[in-house]
């Protein structure tokens, strides 16, 4: 079952927001959103982030800084130094071209169990697993478990 537009709370939701992750079904919701509860919670995620000694800053790939306390994830995240080895990457930004490979990333990233999204993307298409590969490379040129 899909999960309801936090804004409107009458339809489905189909995007998020990429600075909150505030689940919204139109562009209407989201330039409601934008315009007023975005504003103010992407302000005081920074603000728990400059408590914390995290940076708080946006970062060039439209998000908040991966070391920042944007608790809208659970799970592992990336430090600025990969980061910016998978911006820098040839590699990556070719297979960032490839439709499917985007179209792939948006589902798992839309998905309300991401972990069990990627792992069945992972699974069942070889090009995505392939490309998971590569990016783990970049990220990670040593080797070293993550």
């Amino acid at each position: 079952m899909a999960k309801k537009c936090e804004v409107c709370n009458e339809q489905d939701s189909k995007y998020k927001c990429p600075k909150c992750r505030t689940s919204y079904c139109s562009v209407v919701c989201y330039k409601l959103h934008k315009e007023s509860s975005c504003e103010r919670a992407c302000k005081e995620l920074s603000e728990r982030a400059a408590e914390k000694g995290g940076s708080g800053k946006q970062n060039q790939v439209g998000g908040y800084a991966p070391d920042d306390d944007a608790s809208v994830d659970e799970g592992y995240r990336i430090q600025q130094v990969q980061l910016d080895r998978m911006v820098e990457s040839e590699k990556v930004q070719e297979w960032l071209r490839e439709p499917r490979i985007r179209e792939i990333i948006e589902l798992i990233d839309a998905a309300d169990d991401r972990e069990k999204a990627l792992d069945g993307a992972l699974e069942t298409n070889k090009e995505f697993s392939d490309f998971v590969d590569q990016l783990t490379s970049v990220i990670n040129p040593e080797g070293a478990p993550m």
